[in-house]
């Protein structure tokens, strides 16, 4: 089990979780692979870093059949650099 912390899928603001809006795969050199996340309530708009988020956690965001497919777009990001 990870001791990583759990990242806070929180908008501050409405007190409800944020929806992921889109991935970003960086294609330089500097594997900062980003989730975009939107509040659904008043639209505020995040962005972190995806190592920011333990991958255990990601099934609390991305839609159970999507999962296995980004799992492996970031796996073959991570190794291209």
């Amino acid at each position: 089990m990870s001791d990583a912390p759990i990242y806070n899928l929180d908008c501050q603001k409405c007190q409800i979780q944020y929806k992921l809006d889109d991935v970003a795969f960086d294609k330089s050199c500097q594997n900062k692979h980003i989730f975009l996340f939107i509040c659904p309530k008043c639209g505020d708009y995040k962005g972190t870093a995806m190592a920011n988020i333990p991958q255990l956690q990601w099934q609390e965001f991305v839609p159970a059949e999507q999962l296995p497919e980004l799992l492996q777009q970031y796996k073959e990001a991570m190794k291209s650099h």
